[in-house]
């Protein structure tokens, strides 16, 4: 069972909640709460909070971040020692019609994808959505408000986190992190 770390951004409050948390007897340490306004709060909260866990001695019991979105604040928090995440962000953005590539946010309400035959959301991409449909059908489905754009979009943005945090995973094993 995992403990949930509250305060805020309140340096006090967290100190307060890591200290009293890890001396019980959890399995893990959620972090939650508000964790800022914006992804350089967050990171910057992290920065201090995540070695209180190893002063604590707690540093064997996993860190779980919870809801946190962008890529830049998903790799700042593998940084600092969290261990698992979770994220309702590759889905959220394939529901407002944007899908996630390695040279960044594709906005496929826009009428250029209308044109663009034969090419998919992300070249690199080995998904099922980028293997099989092009940018223009893509476009289609989100216009025309047919529910397999949901379904193909998830497949790709939740693809595309997948691979990120491969990459992730492989720094972490290669010392890079």
């Amino acid at each position: 069972m995992y403990c949930v770390v509250h305060g805020g951004t309140d340096v006090e409050l967290r100190t307060k909640s890591v200290e009293y948390l890890t001396s019980l007897p959890f399995d893990g340490y959620a972090i939650g709460g508000s964790l800022g306004k914006d992804t350089d709060e967050l990171l910057e909260l992290l920065g201090w909070m995540m070695p209180m866990f190893e002063r604590e001695g707690r540093s064997d019991k996993p860190r779980h971040l919870l809801g946190i979105a962008d890529e830049r604040g998903i790799e700042g928090a593998v940084k600092n020692g969290v261990d698992t995440l979770d994220s309702c962000y590759p889905t959220r953005l394939s529901r407002h019609g944007t899908l996630l590539t390695r040279s960044g946010p594709l906005n496929i309400k826009s009428g250029k994808n209308a044109r663009q035959y034969g090419v998919p959301i992300d070249p690199e991409c080995q998904c099922y959505t980028c293997q099989h449909y092009d940018r223009p059908y893509l476009w289609h489905l989100y216009k025309a408000n047919e529910p397999l754009y949901l379904q193909l979009a998830a497949t790709h943005n939740v693809r595309y986190m997948n691979d990120l945090m491969a990459g992730h995973r492989q720094d972490i094993l290669d010392g890079k992190i």
